[in-house]
């Protein structure tokens, strides 16, 4: 009897970042797969070696060219709900606050972007990142 081994874990980890300046969050472009050009917070998956907060870290950087001072972790999802990934993909879902840097999309952020939440709804975004976009506006008014 063969047993087949996926090349994949079946337990994935991520990072996203919520940045915000007044009523506008901090989206990308993806540039991959999966949902390759849709809106959504920087973020992306945790390497060997690092905890969520160091992944959400060094993803704000590659993606933005931004850096934080203070990272709150606001919640932990498995985004395998939304049918994309085949397998258990636990997101941890942090806030930046005091950003610094030069604003650059990098990696596999295609461009970047200030929006509302009204503004999201003329754009395809995901479906967690306008959740959250409008969780955090209500916590923190």
């Amino acid at each position: 009897m063969t047993q087949d081994i996926s090349p994949h874990p079946l337990i994935a980890h991520g990072a996203s970042i919520i940045c915000r300046k007044e009523n506008r969050f901090l989206l990308v472009k993806r540039g991959k797969e999966p949902l390759k050009g849709s809106l959504a917070f920087p973020g992306g998956g945790v390497e060997a070696g690092e905890n969520a907060e160091q992944a959400a870290r060094r993803e704000l950087t590659e993606e933005t060219g931004l850096h934080c001072n203070r990272l709150r972790l606001v919640d932990t999802i498995d985004l395998s709900q939304e049918g994309l990934y085949g397998r258990v993909y636990n997101l941890c879902i942090f806030r930046a606050y005091d950003l610094s840097g030069q604003e650059q999309a990098g990696d596999d952020a295609v461009s970047l972007h200030w929006l509302t939440v009204e503004d999201m709804l003329q754009h395809i975004v995901t479906v967690s990142t306008l959740a959250f976009a409008r969780r955090i506006l209500q916590e923190e008014g």
